[in-house]
């Protein structure tokens, strides 16, 4: 390491400049590549891990993974290599936040926000998945979401080759790798994990971006890896009542217990959730779809309990320290410092904290340990019955009231059936459906009851929604009275009705009926958000019920990553649910380089500042040629056809000075 300040340089070219990061076994820096002059981030492992052969495997194992992943929505990395004491990986910087400090400032995202960035997720592991790598710890820390609303996924530290063995791996068999609170059920269980557990830990961090929680928390890791294995989530409508069904379709589909009843593919995922972002059906809400998602629950295999490692802080772009309860936790001998730099890192001058380490990791090995029979004892008990679904009660000889408290308070919808019998007395249910079967909530049931002869039924005019005139025409041929009220639907046209007053059953002769017609889509007004950051402009629009997307556009006077405006503009009444495009400054546009050579200097410097750039060093060259006195000789940059600069640009400029030349007369020679 050399440098030409007090800053550290690593391999006489990456100039360290701040800490940005620690996880458990490196810190992230901010540095400078002087050879390509961009920032980039620095890993650096721990010098006390790297007199460890695993740790330094695993490290390298992790620069040379993700080295082989180039795609716009995974952090890059560069570069890797040893200095001094340790070892280090230079990986593209990310001048954004990470998802979980997001999600800790805002507290929870909207449903289309949340598609956008789990589709940009779900192509980052499309990809890596394509190449033969699962990531094994999706989570927000790991999701970094630039100004411009770029998303990237970082830390592939805990990757696994597809192909590759548990020896290779360096994990040993059993052993959960991950963050409990977004592991999937069969990493819980110590299973290898495929492209399908990457899904359900992004199907955790789905739900937790509307939720505003994860659907499982504890008070210890094991206590998360059984919900993970045996419990169901709570739906996202009961914590959000307006998610979209379909937002919530797809979650519940990611959270499948069993991988076969996930997406297939992260391919799969986009499509459906390009589907939501753009109004259309998704296969999630599918009749196979739906079956699956009842019965996922059901089909978990057990296998060896794991060790489940406690969750870890992790920065991003850093891997947690993980530690196995069988293995003794040896104490590292210590290293010799950095030069210049004593202690763990060439930026941290503290004291080293081996020896925290190794107590700490002396009371986890402890603490696992004994979870490890906990987990052992709960991985292998019986499923409990899946949440998701309910018992239908028999409420056959039950008056039709009561028989529809029954069913409302086990979640179910009844629907009337009246035919008259001799059977039963008026009122009373003589025939249902599903007696006695397990049914999802909500499902619908018909009761089939002895009506009162005196009274008169009033039909359903919701399912299927009625139009207004062929309702009011059902109803007064009924000899009841019809009463109009209008309210906006996001979903049903114009002039339908979506909601009656008395509900479907029997009435009064004579009686009023309100029904409640669609006004259409509720409307609302685009806010200003220019100048705001993307990320908290996207999050306002939602909450207005918008559908967001963006675009790019270079801009003189709105600095980069900032909302120029939005389209349709600010001020707009609209339909909710339309999509409003955030146009996004890119910076000020490239300008074209004029030619100044030949013009007088006034005339040249005029050129140059009407450009747009800035004129920079003006140097007199003398010369003999009166004719290019005071006009330009050259240009720096030179003139290009064609070729733009950034605005700002300095431009040098030479002016010829004409110097007469210097005559000399010679004496002639003396004459005798």
């Amino acid at each position: 390491m050399s440098s030409t300040s007090d800053r550290p340089v690593f391999n006489d070219r990456y100039e360290v400049h701040s800490r940005i990061g620690r996880g458990g076994m490196a810190d992230v820096f901010l540095a400078r590549d002087r050879l390509l002059d961009r920032p980039v981030a620095v890993k650096v492992l721990f010098p006390e891990y790297a007199t460890d052969p695993s740790f330094v495997e695993r490290f390298r194992r992790e620069a040379q993974a993700a080295a082989n992943l180039t795609h716009p929505n995974i952090v890059g990395v560069y570069d890797w290599g040893r200095q001094g004491s340790t070892y280090f990986i230079v990986m593209e910087y990310v001048n954004g936040r990470t998802l979980a400090d997001i999600l800790k400032a805002e507290g929870s995202l909207q449903p289309q926000r949340a598609a956008d960035i789990a589709s940009d997720v779900a192509a980052a592991l499309g990809f890596a998945h394509r190449n033969g790598v699962v990531h094994r710890d999706v989570k927000p820390a790991n999701i970094l979401v630039a100004p411009t609303g770029a998303v990237k996924v970082a830390d592939f530290g805990i990757a696994r080759a597809l192909n590759s063995s548990n020896e290779q791996d360096l994990t040993q068999a059993g052993a959960v790798m991950g963050t409990a609170t977004y592991f999937s059920p069969e990493q819980a269980q110590g299973a290898n994990p495929d492209p399908r557990s990457d899904l359900y830990s992004l199907g955790i961090v789905m739900y937790e971006m509307v939720a505003g929680k994860p659907p499982f928390s504890g008070e210890n890791p094991v206590a998360i890896a059984y919900k993970q294995v045996h419990d169901a989530p709570a739906r996202l409508s009961s914590i959000k009542p307006d998610v979209p069904q379909a937002y919530e379709a797809i979650v519940m589909k990611l959270l499948a217990k069993s991988p076969a009843n996930r997406y297939p593919a992260s391919d799969e995922l986009r499509a459906d959730l390009r589907r939501f972002r753009e109004g259309q059906p998704v296969t999630a809400l599918s009749g196979e779809a739906a079956m699956a998602a009842t019965t996922a629950n059901r089909a978990v295999t057990h296998v060896q309990p794991a060790t489940v490692v406690p969750d870890q802080v992790m920065r991003p772009g850093v891997a947690p320290t993980r530690v196995q309860p069988q293995q003794r936790v040896p104490q590292p001998a210590a290293p010799p410092p950095v030069s210049g730099y004593p202690g763990r890192s060439p930026i941290d001058r503290g004291p080293s904290r081996t020896g925290w380490y190794v107590a700490a990791g002396l009371l986890a090995a402890i603490v696992v340990a004994v979870g490890v029979f906990a987990l052992f004892k709960v991985l292998n008990k019986k499923d409990p019955a899946p949440a998701t679904l309910v018992t239908v009660p028999h409420v056959v000889d039950q008056p039709l009231a009561e028989a529809k408290k029954l069913l409302a308070d086990k979640g179910l919808v009844a629907i009337d059936d009246p035919k008259p019998t001799d059977k039963v007395a008026i009122g009373v249910v003589w025939a249902q459906e599903h007696d006695g079967e397990q049914v999802a909530p909500g499902t619908s049931i018909k009761l089939t009851f002895n009506p009162d002869p005196g009274k008169v039924t009033l039909p359903n005019l919701l399912n299927p929604p009625q139009p207004k005139d062929q309702a009011a025409k059902a109803l007064t041929d009924l000899g009841l009275q019809v009463v109009f009220k209008d309210a906006p639907s996001p979903d049903q046209p114009v002039g339908t009705v979506i909601a009656m007053d008395p509900a479907a059953g029997q009435v009064a002769p004579g009686s009023t009926v309100t029904l409640t017609v669609s006004s259409g889509k509720e409307q609302a007004v685009i806010p200003n958000v220019a100048t705001q950051d993307p990320v908290a402009a996207s999050n306002l629009l939602g909450t207005q019920g918008f559908t967001v997307t963006q675009a790019q556009e270079a801009n003189d006077t709105i600095p980069v990553g900032l909302v120029i405006r939005t389209d349709p503009p600010a001020g707009t009444k609209v339909d909710k649910g339309s999509p409003v495009k955030l146009v996004v400054s890119s910076g000020a546009a490239p300008v074209p380089i004029p030619n100044v050579v030949g013009l007088t200097r006034a005339a040249a410097v005029k050129a140059i500042q009407d450009a747009g750039l800035k004129v920079g060093i003006q140097a007199d060259i003398e010369m003999a040629d009166v004719a290019q006195d005071g006009k330009v000789l050259e240009q720096d940059p030179p003139y290009v056809k064609d070729q733009k600069v950034p605005k700002g640009t300095e431009v040098g400029i030479k002016i010829g000075k004409f110097v007469a030349p210097t005559t000399t007369t010679t004496p002639p020679d003396d004459i005798d």
